[in-house]
């Protein structure tokens, strides 16, 4: 009896352990007042409130760019853009960048047009809440009024065959059209060195192919423009654990070479125990850690310097209800660092 009562008490102090160590309550109301990241949406974060921001779609201008930014063939192009309930031009918000994956379109995250062309065969349709999600977390305090915009990495529906090219129609044609005309702290002047001395008030997230479009474009081409990072269920690359690895160099190399003046205030990571991306992403994101030295603080203490996570969620895998959470993540912790 006595060694039975001991193997539970093991058991129990094992569990207990494992929960420490979790940044988060595995139920659904897991908006723990002690830890920043959550696994699941908190109650009631799906429905409709009062309260609601708007949608609207956008046309704009971009170019076939070659790899070292000259532009070509000209192409119009379509993102949307949510704005928070009481928007007001004469204000100033922060921006998030919001990328969609493979075989979606730019009116993805808001569940407008479910596929980009051909995409039918890679999705199944799927109700989409993140309009809402956003509504209840402006209203509940959670994060401060926010402008997000949902561009696609594809040209006329082909995706490009360089995913790194897309740092120069975000830098030359996205966020120049969407600043102009929206109000972000850029105040309307979207000259570089404007963009550049308003970073702090943008972030960029994707999802998927758009994770690897963030590593690529944003992490290797546009830190100067972003001080917040959310890479969600996919590394860099689809490659085997070593090219994984190495690809850390290629990215701290352009980190440390050209933009060593502009700290990443806080990089998110989000993957899932069953998430088909998952492996690549935990090699990647360690091999970061391992060799980015002192440019990297792992904790979710974003108030005492820790700048990056990973958050592995249970029983998640490679879908929408993965990415809602980590929406939920970024603007739990984005933009509130001083």
């Amino acid at each position: 009896m006595k060694k039975r009562f001991l193997s539970l008490t093991a058991l129990l102090l094992a569990i207990i352990s494992i929960v420490a160590l979790c940044p988060v309550s595995l139920g659904e109301e897991a908006e723990s007042p002690s830890s920043v990241f959550v696994y699941n949406l908190p109650r009631g974060y799906k429905k409709v409130i009062d309260h609601a921001g708007t949608v609207t779609e956008e046309k704009y201008l971009t170019y076939k760019y070659d790899e070292n930014g000259v532009a070509g063939e000209p192409m119009e192009a379509t993102l949307y853009v949510y704005t928070p309930y009481g928007y007001d031009a004469s204000r100033e918000y922060n921006i998030l960048y919001l990328m969609h994956g493979g075989g979606e379109n730019e009116a993805y995250w808001f569940g407008l047009r479910e596929y980009a062309k051909g995409g039918e065969k890679y999705s199944k349709s799927q109700k989409k809440y993140t309009t809402m999600v956003v509504d209840n977390m402006i209203a509940n305090g959670i994060c401060d009024d926010v402008i997000i915009v949902t561009p696609t990495f594809y040209n006329n529906f082909n995706a490009t065959h360089d995913l790194a090219l897309f740092r120069y129609e975000m830098k030359n044609d996205i966020i120049p059209m969407v600043e102009a005309k929206y109000a972000t702290y850029a105040k309307g002047d979207v000259t570089p060195e404007n963009l550049i001395a308003t970073r702090d008030h943008r972030a960029y997230a994707g999802l998927s192919m758009g994770s690897m479009t963030g590593f690529q474009a944003i992490w290797g081409g546009c830190i100067d423009y972003f001080a917040y990072i959310g890479n969600f269920s996919a590394w860099a690359i689809a490659g085997n654990a070593d090219e994984s690895a190495a690809y850390a160099d290629t990215l701290l190399k352009e980190k440390t070479e050209d933009f060593a003046d502009y700290p990443i205030k806080y990089w998110y990571n989000g993957t899932g125990t069953e998430d088909i991306a998952r492996e690549g992403h935990l090699i990647g994101y360690a091999a970061m850690l391992e060799k980015g030295g002192s440019l990297f603080q792992e904790g979710e203490d974003y108030l005492h310097g820790d700048n990056c996570i990973m958050v592995d969620m249970p029983g998640k895998g490679h879908s929408y209800d993965a990415w809602i959470v980590d929406l939920y993540n970024v603007l739990n912790v984005f933009f509130k660092i001083n």
